[in-house]
Order: structure tokens, then sequence, then C-alpha cells
């Protein structure tokens, strides 16, 4: 074979070769691309996900704040209403006409001494204005009904709001209105509720 020939021939199979691995490594190349951007996208979407889960989960805890938040600020709301009906009640015992109001002293200071001499403490705005007035009337009901027990008028007072403080045998009876309101609380809240917000009170504060 003549040297050109056989160079030629060289040339011809080095060029063929040359555009096999030239060609091989372009198809690496995009494989290794292709690949490269299916680990990017995989790990893009990972950190989508991540993100997404991330603030779905953010959006499920604000969400349920939110709700913790209402439920307080409702439940506040709601116990301030009940308070007001008690807060009304004892206002409206305080605000009676004042013939009223000492009639409904009286009737409860003559169940309360019965038979036992007891000591009549008043708030000081009550002892001043009807004192002497409940203490006498109450020692007229209980001798006319036949009961020993009698009343005085104690110079102290008591810082309540309306009713009265029996001291009877060195023990306090407690008839201020504050007092029997809050005795009868635990008995009433639950139908102060039903007549408020409706529904069934029972095995609920609200």
């Amino acid at each position: 074979m003549p040297l050109d020939r056989l160079i030629e021939r060289i040339l011809h199979d080095a060029r063929e070769r040359a555009e096999r691995i030239a060609s091989e490594a372009q198809m690496r190349r995009m494989e290794m691309i292709s690949e490269a951007n299916r680990i990017a996208e995989e790990r893009h979407t990972r950190q989508i996900n991540t993100a997404r889960r991330a603030a779905e989960e953010e959006k499920k805890q604000r969400v349920a704040m939110a709700v913790l938040d209402a439920r307080k600020v409702i439940l506040e709301e709601k116990q301030e209403l009940i308070q007001e009906v008690f807060d009304r009640a004892l206002k409206a015992f305080v605000e009676l006409p004042e013939e009223k109001y000492i009639e409904l002293l009286v009737d409860m200071l003559t169940a309360a001494a019965g038979e036992k001499n007891g000591e009549l403490v008043l708030s000081p705005g009550d002892r001043e204005r009807v004192g002497e007035r409940i203490v006498s009337m109450a020692n007229a009901i209980l001798e006319e009904s036949g009961k020993r027990g009698r009343v005085t008028l104690s110079p102290r007072t008591r810082d309540i709001a309306g009713g009265f403080i029996l001291h009877m045998d060195g023990i306090e009876i407690n008839n201020s209105f504050e007092a029997q309101i809050n005795s009868r609380r635990l008995e009433l809240e639950p139908q102060v509720v039903e007549i408020l917000f409706g529904g069934s009170a029972k095995g609920s504060r609200f």
C-alpha cells in the first residue's frame, strides 16, 4: 500500500475515532446535564415540598392560635356578662326603695334572730339611715311572735354593699347581699348561662 494511501487511511480512521469520541462525549455530557437537572429538580421539589409543608404547618399553628385566642376572648366576654348579671342583682337589692329595703332586712333579721339575742352590724350608710328603724321593727315582730330573741344595733359598721352581719353567741352570720348572692352563685350560674347563651350548661362552665 503506497505511503499516501496509508496516511490517508490512518487520517480517516483517526477522524472517525475522533468523531465517535466527540459524539460519545457529547452524549455523556447531555446525560450528565440531564442527570444534574434531574437531581436539581428533585432537590428543588423537595425544597418546595418542605417549604410548602412548613408553610402549611405554620398556617395550621397560626389558625390554631387564632382559634384559641378567639375562644379566650369569647370566654372572657361571657365571664364578664355573667359577672355583670350578678353585679346588677346586687345593685338591684341595694337600690330598692327605702321602705322595701327596710322590709327585706327586717324579714331577714327576724328569720336569723329567732330565740337568741344578736348584735346587728350594718354598712356605715345603712346604720345611719335606717339602722334604728330596722332594729325597732325587728324587735317588735319578734315580740309579737312570742320569740325571745332581741336585736341591738352595733356601734361598729362593716364595709358591705347592703344587708347585714349578725353577731349571736360568738357566731357571725353574714347576711350581706354580697354573701347571699355568692352563696347562691353556683346554683344560679347555670340558669344565667342558659338564659344568656342558650343550650345546656351541664358538664361545662358555659
